[in-house]
């Protein structure tokens, strides 16, 4: 898929410099990559030693940019796609991550195309990793669970009102038969000095067979050096005995010039399966932009649970028929930023 990366340089490449010199735009990314010790805990399976791109977070390129309208609006864009750093390619959608273009002003701001949901929002700010380590929420949000992102979405975000800002999309299923599969989401936020609060809500309609149901709680406090953030994911399917639940509690705290973070974590079914989780990780600056880290993360399932555990961009489960493993995890890494 490199070719991509090859057509979207020459794209842009491409572009007259008078309309560059109208739009700030600005190349960014993170180079993440880790040397992991990975044990899925089901019998039979050995420990692995790998190398893994996008431990603390994702690698990825991205562009974004504002053009000046006039009269307090913005035209923007953000074009971003994931990359693995261990064997140079890219993710199957090239800007998979993110791609929008949208409008900016007073009103707040509007945009179309694959974004991160109002969801997404509450459980990274709630988040102690900030949803990058093992042992974070995004284990809430693999297959059949939360919405992370949503293509062919129309999205809107409100100016902050006193500290309250409230998020909303609507994303097309655009399904000719079958479900219409459309979501509706929503999201309201506060932050103000050193408390988070925020909830959010989504319906993704199935028509005849009934609606699926998400939503998270979440909150976080700062206390000078110290962090602590909580939240409350739930993923309801059609369907009986469908029902996720996520329950997470984190803190972090400043060691020397790097800091300590950990979390605990509860994962259930309405079957029965369950899952307890314990993470802990240690991130050391070697700059502003460069860091190196080390964590480790491991997960107790009962007798019918197969959770797992995942990073920004990689997962440590066991097989669905090996109820009952506890996975862990163990990384060494480096992360830079620009």
């Amino acid at each position: 898929m490199q070719y991509k990366f090859a057509a979207a340089a020459a794209l842009l490449a491409s572009i007259p410099f008078a309309a560059v010199a109208q739009t700030n735009v600005t190349l960014y990314g993170i180079a993440d990559i880790a040397v992991a010790a990975e044990d899925t805990g089901a019998p039979g399976a050995s420990r692995r030693i790998a190398l893994n791109s996008g431990n603390q977070s994702s690698s990825r390129l991205g562009f974004r940019g504002t053009e000046d309208l006039g009269g307090s609006l913005k035209a923007l864009f953000n074009l971003e796609a994931g990359l693995s750093l261990d064997t140079g390619t890219n993710d199957t959608a090239l800007f998979g991550r993110r791609s929008i273009v949208g409008l900016e002003g007073g009103f707040g701001t509007l945009t179309l195309g694959r974004e991160y949901t109002p969801i997404a929002s509450v459980a990274g700010a709630s988040d102690i990793f900030g949803q990058g380590f093992f042992g974070s929420n995004l284990s809430a949000f693999t297959t059949n669970r939360l919405t992370r992102r949503l293509s062919n979405s129309v999205n809107y975000k409100t100016p902050s009102f006193g500290g309250v800002k409230g998020s909303m999309v609507y994303g097309l299923g655009e399904q000719v038969t079958g479900p219409s599969l459309d979501t509706l989401g929503l999201a309201v936020e506060y932050s103000s000095g050193p408390l988070y609060l925020g909830t959010g809500y989504h319906v993704i309609k199935r028509v005849a067979i009934g609606d699926d149901k998400e939503y998270v709680v979440g909150a976080g406090y700062n206390f000078g050096a110290f962090d602590v953030k909580a939240n409350y994911l739930v993923a309801d399917q059609t369907g009986a005995n469908n029902k996720f639940e996520q329950l997470n509690l984190g803190a972090s705290v400043g060691l020397g010039q790097g800091r300590v973070y950990a979390n605990i974590q509860q994962n259930k079914i309405e079957t029965g399966a369950k899952g307890k989780g314990f993470a802990v990780a240690y991130s050391y600056p070697l700059s502003k932009r460069t860091s190196l880290y080390t964590s480790y993360a491991t997960l107790r399932n009962n007798a019918t649970g197969v959770f797992g555990l995942n990073s920004s961009s990689t997962s440590v489960t066991p097989p669905a028929t090996a109820s009952g493993a506890d996975p862990s995890v163990f990384t060494v890494g480096l992360r830079h930023s620009f």
